[in-house]
C-alpha cells in the first residue's frame, strides 16, 4: 500500500543529552520510559491543563520526532524552547522531513523512520519532503477519528482539558510521572471525577461545512444538549450520498444522540 500523504501534520526534532528528561517535564505522556523506536501520543497542555496540541513523540537513539498540526508545532515548539534555560536541548522543525501513515498490518514501503503508537493499530511515517505522495487523507483521517486520535487546531487549541478529549484513553496522559505543566488540574479533574464533558463520535446522515469550534445542539430522547465540534471528515453512504463522522465535546448524555442542530438545521444522527 502507498503511503497516505499527511499534509496537515509537520514533525519537530529534540535532541540533545537532556532531551528526554526536558519533553517528561514539559508533556504530559511519560517520555523518558521510551524505548528506541518507540511512540506516545502526549498533550502539551497550558498551566490551566488545557491542551494547546496533541503531539505523536517518537524516539529514535538519542533523538525525539514530534509530530502534530502543521499551524499549532511552530508556535508550540515556541512556548516549548521559552522553558529550556539550562536544560541540554536542541529544538527546531524538521522541515525535511513529510509525515505519512499507513495501518500496522501493511508491509514498510521505501525509506524513512516509521512510529506506531500503542494501541490503534496505525503506524506515522516521517520522509523525504520531496518525495510527498498524492494520496487523500480522507480515509486516514476515518480511521483516526474512531481511534479517537483529533490533532488540533486553531480553533480547538487551549480549549479543553485532556479528558474532555478522550486523550487519557490512547495513552496521551501519565498520571504516574512528575510535575508537567497543568498537571494538578488534569490530576484533580480524575481523581475527584470533575470531568463534566467528554468525546463523542456522531454518524451523521449528512455532509454540510462542519466548522471546528462551532455550537451545536444535541438531542437524546427528552434531553437537549449543548455540545462543540472538534473535528468531521466527510463519507460516502449508500448510492455515494455524502455522510459525516462528527467528532464534538458534550456532557455526557444517558441516552444515544437521535439528532442535532446546526446552525438552523436539524440533521439526523448516531452515537458510534
Amino acid at each position: 500500500m502507498t503511503p497516505i500523504d499527511l499534509p496537515q501534520l509537520a514533525a519537530a526534532r529534540a535532541r540533545g543529552p537532556d532531551a528526554a528528561a526536558f519533553l517528561n517535564a514539559q508533556l504530559s505522556a511519560d517520555i523518558v520510559s521510551l524505548a528506541d523506536g518507540a511512540a506516545t501520543f502526549a498533550c502539551y497542555c497550558s498551566p490551566r491543563g488545557q491542551v494547546y496540541g496533541l503531539l505523536l513523540v517518537g524516539r529514535s537513539g538519542d533523538e525525539y520526532l514530534l509530530l502534530a498540526d502543521a499551524e499549532l508545532l511552530p508556535d508550540m515548539l515556541r512556548r516549548l524552547g521559552m522553558f529550556v534555560l539550562r536544560a541540554r536541548v536542541e529544538l527546531g522543525m524538521a522541515e525535511e522531513l513529510a509525515v505519512s501513515a499507513r495501518p500496522a498490518q501493511e508491509a514498510a514501503v521505501g525509506s524513512g523512520l516509521e512510529f506506531e503508537p500503542p494501541g490503534p493499530g496505525l503506524r506515522y511515517r516521517l520522509g523525504n519532503a520531496s518525495s510527498r505522495s498524492a494520496a487523500a487523507p480522507a480515509g486516514w483521517k476515518e480511521r483516526e477519528l474512531r481511534a479517537n486520535i483529533v490533532w488540533l487546531n486553531r480553533q480547538t487549541t487551549e480549549r479543553y482539558i485532556p479528558q474532555m478529549l478522550g486523550f487519557d484513553r490512547i495513552g496521551a496522559v501519565s498520571f504516574n510521572k512528575g510535575c508537567y505543566p497543568g498537571q494538578e488540574i488534569i490530576a484533580r479533574a480524575r481523581y475527584l471525577g470533575q470531568v463534566k464533558r467528554k468525546p463523542l463520535l456522531l454518524h451523521v446522515g449528512s455532509a454540510p461545512q462542519w466548522l471546528p469550534g462551532k455550537p451545536l445542539q444535541l438531542q437524546s430522547g427528552q434531553e437537549s444538549i449543548q455540545a462543540a465540534i472538534v473535528d468531521s471528515v466527510f463519507l460516502a453512504g449508500a448510492g455515494g450520498a455524502p455522510e459525516s463522522l462528527l467528532f464534538v465535546v458534550a456532557p455526557e448524555p444517558e441516552h444515544p444522540v437521535e439528532s442535532l442542530e446546526y446552525e438552523g438545521k436539524t440533521y439526523r444522527c448516531a452515537t458510534m
